[in-house]
């Protein structure tokens, strides 16, 4: 099996077993502990086979001499944050994200709270071919619980406003997705002094990213007129990706709070704010208002792992997807929905501004994206498709498309962006080429 964008993922029954991940597990704690890892947090979102993929993960690790700590039910940047915080340890988190229940996944930090690298990812596939070969007894890891770790991803979330920023008065809606966040959002909100409305925080281990507004935007809408809140925070399965509402059910995207995020660091003068990272999918609009800031984007490829990455390499502090992963290095080095909401929210403070305004600024170019299922992925690597592809971006000069693989579904997504082209007909000839 082959790591995907963002770790493995697929069906509990075919894919993501027992054994594989007793595999997975041996494999890779060999090969840490080679890398001077003596440890692993793992933390789970709430599907129900989250307790039997955590079984096995655990006992392939300690199986090669690697201590297991448990967090339990946890979102994805509480696991990054975990990590960094403990010496000689390395991160495990067991979530499908958006995926439905049936689905789950292994995704991996290193020491510094940051997905492993590709290289180390093909060593960790070249061995898992083989066979599991338990260290003898008087070497085996052991098994620990972190009954404390919620409480203390908590507290280092509201530590990053550093006492400057009070919630009162404030209400606000949290769209938990029954998954990882359906605690930590809401009590981490009324800490701070609001006032919050729980929806799809009740999960039963089948119903994660059901009904949930993070994959059904009309959701905002429904909110809207069902109940009376300032803004309504959605966050997806495993609580690292954010979509933002105000009052009256306007969504605002993780391009919106880039560019929000953007000139705030921008404005507190941050060493690392004069550019920010996006991805291929990022509107051009949102550069454009940018460059009027003064502030430069640039492009990474598509996951939140090659943003990470850019920003590291370019030492700069902000990056995010259009999808809602937004990575502030100055207080994570994963996406976190939870840092990013109170920083928006302070932002919009210091700022003296309005969601509204922060969209308004955005002249964003017409862009039409489409995901949909392939009976043969292979064919986006076709020649003939290659070819035809290049012929329709020459012909389009001022357009840009995109056209990948998902790395965590059988799906094909297909953007594209122009100010003045006829989007549709461009994604509609690509279809076609395709299906």
């Amino acid at each position: 099996m082959k790591f995907g964008t963002d770790g493995f993922r697929g069906p509990t029954d075919k894919k993501i077993t027992p054994e594989f991940c007793l595999n997975l597990g041996f494999h890779t704690g060999r090969i840490i502990a080679s890398k001077g890892y003596d440890s692993v947090i793992i933390g789970k979102d709430t599907r129900v086979s989250g307790y039997m993929l955590e079984s096995a993960l655990q006992a392939g690790f300690i199986s090669a001499g690697i201590d297991v700590k448990l967090a339990g039910p946890i979102p994805t940047p509480a696991v990054s944050f975990l990590t960094a915080t403990y010496p000689g340890q390395f991160g495990v988190v067991i979530s499908a994200s958006h995926n439905p229940y049936e689905d789950n996944g292994i995704k991996f930090f290193n020491r510094y709270g940051r997905k492993i690298s590709d290289d180390l990812e093909r060593v960790i596939e070249n061995e898992l071919a083989g066979k599991v070969k338990p260290v003898t007894a008087e070497k085996l890891g052991k098994a620990f619980r972190i009954d404390s770790a919620g409480g203390r991803y908590i507290e280092y979330c509201k530590s990053t406003l550093r006492g400057k920023y009070s919630l009162k008065n404030t209400t606000i809606l949290v769209d938990g997705a029954n998954g990882a966040n359906y605690k930590i959002t809401p009590t981490l909100l009324e800490e701070l002094g609001a006032k919050v409305i729980r929806v799809n925080c009740d999960p039963d281990g089948f119903n994660i990213n059901d009904e949930s507004a993070v994959l059904d935007e009309t959701k905002f809408k429904e909110y809207a007129k069902q109940y009376s809140y300032d803004f309504c925070a959605a966050v997806d399965g495993d609580g690292d990706r954010l979509v933002l509402s105000n009052s009256k059910g306007e969504v605002f995207s993780g391009d919106d709070l880039l560019y929000l995020l953007a000139i705030f660091n921008h404005h507190k003068k941050l060493e690392g704010s004069k550019a920010v990272v996006g991805t291929q999918m990022t509107n051009q609009g949102v550069s454009d208002a940018l460059q009027v800031k003064g502030i430069d984007l640039l492009r990474a490829d598509v996951g939140d792992k090659y943003i990470s990455r850019m920003l590291v390499e370019e030492n700069l502090l902000v990056g995010a997807e259009s999808s809602g992963h937004i990575i502030q290095r100055n207080f994570s080095e994963s996406g976190d929905a939870n840092i990013a909401l109170l920083q928006s929210l302070l932002a919009l403070e210091v700022l003296q501004t309005e969601l509204e305004k922060i969209k308004g600024d955005i002249e964003y170019y017409p862009y039409i994206l489409e995901s949909f299922r392939l009976e043969d992925l292979g064919r986006v690597d076709e020649t003939n498709f290659k070819e035809f592809l290049q012929k329709t971006k020459k012909e389009n000069v001022n357009t840009r498309i995109s056209v990948r693989k998902s790395g965590t579904e059988p799906l094909v997504r297909v953007m594209v962006e122009s100010k003045n082209g006829n989007v549709k007909n461009i994604l509609d000839n690509i279809k076609e080429h395709l299906i």
